[in-house]
Parts: C-alpha cells; sequence; structure tokens
C-alpha cells in the first residue's frame, strides 16, 4: 500500500513536520495487515519501530486491564503503546492495517526539524538576515539529515558571499571544479552543451538550492555551465571546506564484515563502474548505472529500498551516494570499492551472493 504524505499528517508527533520532511519519511514506512484475532507483535524500544494504527480495531491488554483503539478516533492519532516492563498482548479485532515507521529514522527527522529552527534563528543572527525562506528551504534538503545543526553552523562560517550580476556566468562547462555554490538570492538556469554547440537548460534553480558539487565529487570538471538569469547573492564553499563538512559525514561506508553480518540481500546494488569495467568483475543482480548517468537515470532508483553502491575503488560510489542521497535515496558504500576486498573477500561476496 503507498501512503501519501496527507495521511501521515494525521498522526503525532508527525503532524509537526512540513511536507519535505514527511515526503522523506513516506519512503521508510511499511504498511501490515492482521486477521481478526490475531496477535501483532512488537514493542518499540526492541523492534526499533514507531507504529500506528491505520485502519479497523486494536485490543490492548495490559495486565487486567483491556482498551480498545479504533483507527480515526483521537488516541489512533498517537503510536500504539505496548508496555515493555508488563505483561502487554495487541490483538487485531476485525481485518487490522497497522503503520510500521523506522523509529530511527523519525527520531533523526524530528530531531534535525526541531534543531534547525533554532539553527535557523542563531544563523539569521550571525548573517545579519531579515528573510531566512532561502535558508529554511535549504536545510530541509534531504543531504543535511545526517549533519548536527552545529556542525552546519561551522561550514556557513567558512562560506564567501558573492554578489553576482545578472548573466553571470558562476561555473562554466568543462572548467575545473574548486567551490559549490548555495543561492541565497535570484535565479540561475543550469545549461550543458550538445555535440552542435548549442545550449540546452536542464534546470533553473532558486533560492535554498545548490550547484557545484558534481565537480568536486568525482570528475573534477564541471559538467554544466550555471548562469544567472537575474542578479542575486550566492555563498561560496570552497573544496576543502565541502568535503569536511559535507562529502565525509554523509557518506556511510561499510566494509565486508559489516555486509556478511547483515546479509548481502539487506541492500540493492548498485555499480557505477563504465560498461567496459564489467568484464573484469560484476556482482550478479546488481543495477548497473554509470556514474556519469547517474543524474538523468536515478529516477529509475526506488525510494523504498536502501542501496549499497560500489565501484573499483570507492571513489566513484563515494560521489553516486553522496549524490543520491541528495535526492532523499538511501545509500551506503562499499568501503574501498571491488579492489579492497582481495581475492578472499570477493569470493566470501560472491557466495552470499549465490545463498541469497
Amino acid at each position: 500500500m503507498k501512503i501519501r504524505t496527507d495521511l501521515l499528517e494525521t498522526f503525532i508527533p508527525l503532524n509537526t513536520l512540513p511536507v519535505e520532511r514527511l515526503g522523506y519519511l513516506v519512503h521508510e514506512v511499511g504498511v501490515r495487515v492482521f486477521e481478526d484475532g490475531e496477535a501483532i507483535h512488537f514493542c518499540e524500544e526492541q523492534s526499533g519501530q514507531t507504529v500506528y494504527l491505520l485502519a479497523g480495531t486494536v485490543r490492548v491488554e495490559v495486565g487486567h486491564q483491556i482498551e480498545h483503539i479504533s483507527a480515526g478516533e483521537a488516541q489512533s492519532w498517537y503510536p500504539v503503546q505496548v508496555p515493555r516492563d508488563q505483561d502487554a498482548h495487541v490483538l487485531a479485532q476485525g481485518r487490522v492495517h497497522m503503520l510500521f515507521l523506522d523509529s530511527a529514522k523519525l527520531d533523526q527527522v524530528l530531531s534535525w526539524e526541531q534543531t534547525s529552527r533554532y539553527f535557523e534563528s542563531e544563523l539569521a543572527q550571525d548573517l545579519n538576515l531579515t528573510d531566512t525562506r532561502w535558508l529554511r528551504t535549504l536545510l530541509r534538503a534531504p543531504l543535511f539529515y545526517r549533519i548536527s545543526a552545529a556542525y552546519l553552523k561551522q561550514m556557513f562560517s567558512r562560506m564567501r558571499r558573492m554578489i553576482v550580476r545578472q548573466g553571470e556566468e558562476i561555473v562554466r562547462f568543462a572548467e575545473l571544479a574548486d567551490a559549490c555554490y548555495f543561492i541565497k538570492m535570484g535565479r540561475a538556469e543550469v545549461m550543458v552543451p550538445d555535440p552542435q554547440g548549442d545550449e540546452h537548460c536542464l534546470a533553473i534553480l532558486g533560492p535554498g538550492q545548490y550547484f557545484g558539487e558534481e565537480g568536486l565529487l568525482y570528475s573534477g570538471k564541471r559538467n554544466a555551465t550555471v548562469r544567472m538569469m537575474t542578479e542575486g547573492e550566492v555563498l561560496r564553499l570552497e573544496r576543502a571546506d565541502f568535503d569536511t563538512f559535507l562529502r565525509a559525514p554523509v557518506v556511510n561506508e561499510c566494509g565486508l564484515e559489516a555486509i556478511l553480518a547483515k546479509g548481502v540481500q539487506h541492500w540493492c546494488w548498485l555499480d557505477v563502474r563504465l560498461g567496459e569495467e564489467l568484464t573484469q568483475a560484476s556482482l550478479p543482480g546488481a543495477w548497473h548505472i554509470p556514474l556519469h548517468s547517474l543524474r538523468v537515470q536515478s529516477t529509475l532508483l526506488d525510494k523504498n529500498q536502501r542501496y549499497m553502491v560500489f565501484c573499483d575503488t570507492g571513489r566513484r560510489s563515494t560521489a553516486a551516494a553522496f549524490l543520491l542521497q541528495g535526492h532523499g535515496l538511501q545509500c551506503d558504500v562499499l568501503a574501498g570499492g571491488l579492489h579492497a576486498l582481495g581475492v578472499q573477500g570477493w569470493s566470501q561476496l560472491l557466495q552470499e551472493f549465490a545463498g541469497s
């Protein structure tokens, strides 16, 4: 069952979150159906899940106390609570639909939403801002969910303010990349050349959006020209600060031991190498999207899946994971890439795939 963000808004504390945060969480939601009399086994502390009653009625037995909760009633707006230290049972009364949400993800988003409000206010004072809408938009990008507000404050202190003119090119196609940029005011167009030398508009960017990170991540050169459509203001973050404050905290690496402990089936595997490289070594069943095609083909990926991104050395997969997480996808990276596995590690991984 596909869940809409407006349905999540009916539950507490999800109703305190803006639509951007709910859009991120909606891909972490699972719905299970229970038949009449069936026991619903869960304990938030043990299962790591927050559970809501979506449809039907449940019978909650805690010791000698019995309570009925029906969907739509005020009590169903809150997570179903089962005391861990008492004899408690939850039974379906008729057919019941329960909504299961990863508690850690929910806590992550709630914490970030609350701390970012404080951070937004503090930063507004530091930068002498009268309009913080661009900052609020920026802070709601999924890219920043894994970074603490305090860390982001350090990042902003390292940015350089630039007043830009209409028609000014902030980055130019094929130039070496040395920084990324955050739009505070104004609009910009992202232009890419075709083989005939003409330009085509790939995207229009506005306040609270960023660009230039792709060149820093992998190619070293700009893959597009970004030109101001209006006068405006942008903030420039140098390559070294980008690596420190954004790339390093966002990308999560997993070694072979951690992967084998969870099982290879825990992830959907994504190979971002070139097609020619697959003849040397490939994993059965892995998706293949070369890094240079990821921007266009990332729409094919399922946001309900968690991806293990890999390449030969880990460099390209790190770049890919960063970009995908910026679009709300959940990713891990094979630490060190295929080369780091060695002959024995490669053999172990193949055996795991064969048995999964």
